[in-house]
């Protein structure tokens, strides 16, 4: 039997564990229709960045030092935070989505 785990961390939280800001892409689909999805992480204090999957296994190695993930688990998914929107002529300010999720078997 498999027992799937799932952590859904805020942006501010995965931020902080990783110790690098989230930077988000912007893309128009259509005419009144954006898609906002993470790029990659910008490392605190720096302008150098890292990947996705970088930050996100420092995300899930931290973790498990914490004991919130058992040591004997090695692989992990997780799922970044993307959304599409309706431009509306009054958007003065970008709408982020705040959720990423890392999941594990165990």
């Amino acid at each position: 039997m498999n027992i799937t785990t799932i952590i859904e961390l805020e942006n501010q939280e995965v931020e902080q564990i990783a110790g690098a800001k989230l930077v988000f892409a912007q893309e128009q689909i259509e005419e009144n229709i954006i898609e906002t999805c993470v790029e990659c992480f910008k490392l605190e204090d720096s302008t150098e960045t890292v990947t996705t999957e970088d930050a996100m296994q420092r995300v899930f190695d931290r973790l498990q030092q914490r004991g919130v993930i058992p040591p004997n688990v090695e692989d992990f998914s997780f799922e970044m935070p993307s959304c599409e929107r309706l431009k509306r002529k009054t958007d003065s300010e970008t709408e982020l989505p705040q959720k990423v999720i890392l999941s594990f078997m165990s």
